[in-house]
């Protein structure tokens, strides 16, 4: 009797062992390629900001474990903490800690020991959309859904870097998932708090998830009471725990994580609040339009999605919303319009948060007001969704493909495969078609994550003729590198252009380039000047032309055909090497 109780529930965990097993292997696949492609990338713009913060966190926190009473002033606390306070230091902490890691253990470059806290968060998020897509719906949809996410592009991109974006992703997905167990757990009820108050301490794209969850318990709970009016038994309790703990526990965490608010608390809420509610505006390319200002375009989400997440994962997700759509509504109103369909929500509704949780982000950068200068970054925490729904799109293709399989065997003369065969060989199958695509984009995007675009737009060169944006952050500065080595042996000064000094800074200290190249402000002294490809820098291949007298840059560094960074070499570096001057005489190095 006890052993025929239990099976069920040990296959279950059984089941759930096996979840995690596949999400942390592609999790540790993913952190390996990304630590191995990782040395490839320059350093961006944010990313330097992030590690002269950390680096400053770095230092508090020796400080804390050698004399905590001095650290713990706000004298102390203040001089480290200023540094980048418009942003939630859980990740900078990270970063910090990766760094003190660093001058012990060794762990490879400066640089990749700051970006590594991101990459472990990269790896952890496609763990966790694997485990999410299995619970929901089965391990194929879960596997194939975290692959889907791990092979976009931009993906990829930010999944290197020293930096909040992908860890955001991470953290909403998690407090996602709580919030949808705790619909059935109270236990969860409490994670959901505990993940909310993470999820603010990295970045605030958490601020609109009370919001996405509150549309969706709405679902929940109309579903829930039409039950009960049909004297149907209760599934869910309508007692709200998960808002609860949000409204305490978040908070709670969001202040206790960050010293910068342990004084002044209130006035320091107000003014993070405020910064990000009035960001301060910068440019970027739309259709061959430099947008600065609002109103931005409201289709700008939208298409930057169609255009930068492969074709094949956007049809996948099509097909499943499409193949769904009787799931996305509430029970009367879809018993209305689909009388014969046989797919009923579930009672936790799980499509409706889905769904919301891969809109809501689109919308909120939808916005007129809203900037757009970041691209793709700011509503990737939509795409773990959208790939979920590609997972469901692919169990759609699975078993149309297990049918014919079965139908073109059927009619043969060999005796047929056992079905458990012949059904993991069309999965197989149809998984590796439908992600080759995926696999062959991001593969040929890096180290170009930023400028890569699908077939939608023609590729880069379709995209460049369009009038999109090619690139920010000025990290393709490290993929200059080789030739300004080769060209300056010895020594010389570069003008930047969009690279920060610090991370022109870390390509010394990672041995990428010798300290005899460096870097200066004056144009007019430079043995070459960088112009990075976007349309607000056009000004500075003109002021190049007229300081130097050439329209023709000494090399072009190109993605697809389309030029990304010209370098042009000034008149210091012909003269000296006419006369043969050494770098030790040339003004304005640094």
């Amino acid at each position: 009797m006890s052993a025929r109780a239990s099976t069920p529930k040990a296959a279950r965990a059984r089941a759930r062992r096996g979840d995690h097993l596949a999400g942390a292997s592609l999790g540790l696949a993913y952190v390996i390629a990304l630590v191995a492609t990782a040395g490839q990338l320059g350093l961006s713009r944010d990313e330097s900001f992030y590690v002269t913060a950390s680096e400053a966190y770095a230092r508090w926190i020796a400080q804390l474990f050698a004399h905590p009473a001095a650290a713990l002033t706000r004298q102390s606390i203040d001089a480290a903490f200023v540094q980048n306070h418009e942003h939630p230091v859980l990740m900078k902490l990270a970063f910090a800690l990766s760094w003190l890691a660093h001058q012990k253990l060794q762990l490879g470059s400066d640089s990749l020991a700051f970006r590594l806290p991101g990459i472990l968060a990269a790896g952890a998020l496609v763990w966790l959309v694997c485990v999410f897509g299995a619970r929901a719906f089965g391990r194929a949809v879960g596997v194939f859904a975290a692959l889907a996410l791990a092979l976009m592009p931009r993906v990829f991109y930010h999944a290197h870097l020293d930096a909040f974006d992908v860890p955001i992703v991470c953290m909403v997905t998690l407090t996602t998932y709580a919030y949808w167990r705790a619909l059935v757990s109270r236990r969860w009820a409490v994670m959901t708090g505990v993940c909310f108050g993470l999820a603010l301490a990295t970045k605030h794209n958490a601020w609109m998830l009370p919001g996405v969850f509150a549309v969706h318990f709405a679902f929940v709970a109309a579903g829930e009471l039409r039950r009960r009016r049909r004297r149907r038994a209760r599934r869910l309790s309508l007692a709200p725990w998960w808002l609860l703990t949000m409204l305490t526990l978040g908070p709670l965490i969001f202040v206790a994580h960050w010293p910068w608010l342990w004084h002044d608390t209130w006035p320091r809420i107000v003014a993070y609040a405020e910064f990000h509610l009035h960001h301060a505006y910068y440019n970027i390319e739309y259709f061959g339009v430099n947008y600065f200002w609002p109103p931005f375009p409201v289709s700008f989400p939208f298409v930057m999605t169609a255009i930068t997440v492969p074709g094949t994962v956007l049809l996948l997700a099509l097909l499943a919303l499409c193949g769904r759509a009787r799931a996305l509504w509430p029970a009367g109103l879809a018993e209305r319009l689909w009388p014969h369909g046989r797919l009923h929500a579930d009672a936790r509704c799980t499509d409706v948060l889905l769904l919301g949780s891969l809109l809501a982000p689109m919308v909120a950068i939808a916005l007129p007001s809203t900037p757009i200068f970041g691209a793709t970054k700011h509503w990737m925490p939509a795409y773990p969704f959208l790939a979920l729904y590609a997972g469901l799109g692919f169990r759609q293709v699975w078993r149309a493909s297990e049918r014919w399989l079965a139908r073109r065997h059927g009619a043969g003369a060999e005796p047929a495969r056992p079905a458990g065969t012949r059904r993991a060989l069309a999965g197989w199958l149809a998984g590796a078609l439908l992600l080759a695509p995926s696999l062959v984009e991001t593969a040929q995007s890096h180290p170009f994550g930023l400028s890569a675009y699908t077939p939608l737009a023609g590729g880069a060169p379709g995209a460049a003729d369009l009038g999109m944006n090619r690139q920010f952050w000025g990290f393709t500065t490290g993929s200059v590198v080789p030739w300004l080595r080769e060209h300056l042996p010895q020594g010389g000064a570069v003008w930047l252009n969009d690279t920060t000094w610090q991370a022109f800074e870390m390509l010394h200290r990672d041995g990428a380039l010798p300290r005899s190249i460096g870097a200066t402000a004056d144009m007019a002294s430079a043995n070459y000047v960088l112009v990075h490809h976007e349309l607000h820098f056009r000004e500075v291949d003109y002021q190049a032309w007229v300081a130097f007298g050439t329209t023709r840059p000494a090399y072009v560094l190109t993605f697809e055909g389309v030029p990304i960074v010209s370098v042009y070499r000034g008149p210091w570096d012909r003269a000296s090497r006419s006369e043969g001057a050494g770098a030790g005489d040339r003004p304005g190095a640094r």
